[in-house]
């Protein structure tokens, strides 16, 4: 009962850090130990730790999760992910052509920064024992959380071309790039909706939703 009467605060909270002009991720992370089962991509039955800033050689890895996970096989595993993170203020894509768009410096850094934790944090021990994890093919990428809904694509377009030339980069991205590593791409307002989806379904747990 407490925590849902917290889901209103939280994504009223949330809202207003994703709608302020100064840069909010340090702020914006706290609210990702609210929504665990967003960060992985089997059905979470347990929550392990999570950990933000984990100091490896290549740097600090911006949020790294674990938990008791099971497969579409019903096979159950301790799992970790590793997440990189940029404040809702970055834009995603910025202006190339007409009809291009690239990503912007931001999203650039964080597909690095990741690439580099994921890699290093798979071979290390120390990682593993940290979070009891029994073998490296168990710690995860997650991906990337940046900018907003207004936060898409920067440059000189309309706003439906700006939402036609993201769906088409993203697109790209997914099925070019990002697939084949499972490399999950959202912005923090995907996280500000499972706020939303949470409040609905304790309201339809009370008979509230008609």
């Amino acid at each position: 009962m407490k925590e849902n009467n917290q889901v209103p605060e939280n994504y009223n909270k949330l809202k207003s850090l994703i709608d302020s002009e100064a840069r909010t991720e340090d702020a914006c992370r706290e609210f990702l130990k609210h929504v665990p089962t967003l960060l992985f991509k089997e059905t979470l039955i347990k929550l392990g730790s999570s950990d933000c800033d984990y100091r490896s050689h290549s740097g600090d890895s911006d949020y790294v999760i674990s938990g008791i996970t099971r497969d579409t096989c019903g096979i159950e595993r301790i799992r970790v992910y590793v997440w990189e993170l940029k404040a809702p203020q970055c834009y995603i894509f910025e202006e190339d052509t007409k009809n291009r768009v690239k990503p912007s410096n931001e999203l650039i850094d964080a597909e690095n920064k990741l690439l580099h934790y994921y890699d290093e944090l798979k071979g290390s021990q120390q990682f593993l024992e940290k979070f009891g994890i029994a073998h490296s093919d168990n710690v995860c990428i997650g991906g990337i959380i940046i900018g907003c809904n207004l936060k898409l694509v920067s440059g000189n377009y309309s706003e439906e071309e700006k939402r036609m030339l993201f769906a088409r980069a993203k697109r790209i991205r997914d099925t070019c790039l990002y697939g084949s590593f499972g490399i999950k791409l959202m912005t923090w307002d995907t996280v500000l909706d499972q706020f939303r989806s949470i409040e609905k379904v304790a309201s339809f747990s009370k008979g509230k939703l008609s």
